[in-house]
């Protein structure tokens, strides 16, 4: 059996002095968030754990690989859709921005925000390529050739994987190893609450293994801490 266990970053600080910031540490009450997770996985055994190269994913798991006693790969694959640079912008500004995005035609959406951000299709293909790479070639699973569907062999012993990341990226694992349809709008598909635990096990079907989703945007950890209205940038 392998698990899967995907957790989005906790609450970062967008607006540091009143201005927009690109690539954000933790807020204060995500830095609470963070220590609130590492309370929740604290009696938990992990093989492997894997976070983003940025830092509010980087911030977030460092309590968590502390408590846990696990170092943390870096991988560039899960980082989240690259946005065009919002740098300096005022909140108001920002708003107007994604409420623009959001506005456009759905197919549209697959290009990514303008001018200059990464594409949905792109981030896609890097966040499937990069997961399925991870199972294979350090986790012993294969997929299985004859089904015609997304199913896998997995390896004979069990394994658990740790992965904190960012909602685009998390949504993309979601579709890919549920092998559902992608869509340009799979993060609001699978839209999860800042420091919110997903969970994926793989689970026997007919002569080979399909994952399953056993929990989705687990937040009961969090509760004592508040929970304001969660964002949808990643």
């Amino acid at each position: 059996m392998i698990e899967v266990v995907l957790v989005r970053h906790a609450q970062p600080d967008w607006e540091p002095g009143g201005l927009a910031v690109d690539h954000p540490l933790l807020s204060t009450h995500g830095r609470e968030q963070a220590q609130a997770l590492a309370e929740a996985l604290a009696g938990e055994r992990f093989d492997a754990g894997y976070t983003s190269t940025l830092g509010r994913a980087i911030e977030t798991a460092a309590p968590v690989g502390e408590r846990l006693g696990i170092e943390f790969e870096r991988c560039s694959w899960l980082d989240e859709l690259r946005l065009p640079t919002l740098e300096g912008r005022t909140a108001e500004e920002v708003a107007q921005f994604f409420a623009r995005a959001r506005a456009r035609d759905l197919e549209q959406w697959w290009d990514g925000m303008p001018p200059g951000g990464e594409s949905f299709r792109h981030l896609y293909e890097r966040v499937s390529g990069g997961v399925e790479a991870l199972l294979s070639a350090s986790h012993g699973m294969r997929i299985h050739s004859n089904s015609g569907f997304r199913l896998w062999r997995p390896p004979q012993e069990d394994r658990r994987l740790l992965v904190v990341a960012h909602e685009g990226s998390i949504s993309v694992i979601l579709s890919r190893l549920l092998d559902v349809e992608p869509v340009s709008w799979a993060f609001v598909r699978f839209s999860s609450y800042w420091a919110a635990i997903t969970r994926l096990v793989t689970v026997p079907i007919a002569d080979a293994y399909a994952f399953s989703l056993r929990a989705f945007n687990e937040i009961e950890h969090l509760r004592p801490l508040g929970l304001p209205p969660g964002g949808r940038r990643g």
